[in-house]
């Protein structure tokens, strides 16, 4: 990617190549060790959920001035198949709206997404 900026402007962007790797190099280092730590988070948050199956901890509680609150998860549904057709007869008519042009486009808020190289998850 620096070789691209390079190319555009090499007089006005060695120094912003060099500040733009550092940035990559950060963000990646940093995202390496966000997964580290959340290898490491899962078995710990197991073992929570077990202590508050077993009711020696609150669904929600305090602890060192940090506050624990659990949640049950997102509550999605299984639809009978019925349903299920018409979702489908939804999903055509949509998408025959955006192949006719009569959809109006929108976009969200713009986000990024880094993800790392594949690698085995470590054994924690």
């Amino acid at each position: 990617m620096a070789d691209l900026l390079l190319a555009a402007a090499p007089s006005t962007l060695c120094a912003d190549a060099a500040d733009l790797d550092a940035l990559l190099d950060a963000l990646t280092v940093i995202k390496a060790r966000q997964k580290e730590l959340e290898q490491q988070l899962e078995p710990l948050l197991e073992t929570l959920n077990t202590a508050m199956a077993t009711g020696q901890l609150d669904q929600a509680f305090s602890y060192n001035d940090w506050t624990f609150a659990h949640s049950p998860g997102r509550l999605t549904y299984d639809f009978p198949p019925a349903v299920q057709q018409i979702e489908q007869q939804l999903k055509a008519a949509k998408d025959s709206a955006i192949q006719q042009g009569s959809a109006t486009e929108k976009r969200g808020k713009p986000f990024w997404t880094i993800r790392a190289p594949k690698t085995p998850a470590l054994p924690f």
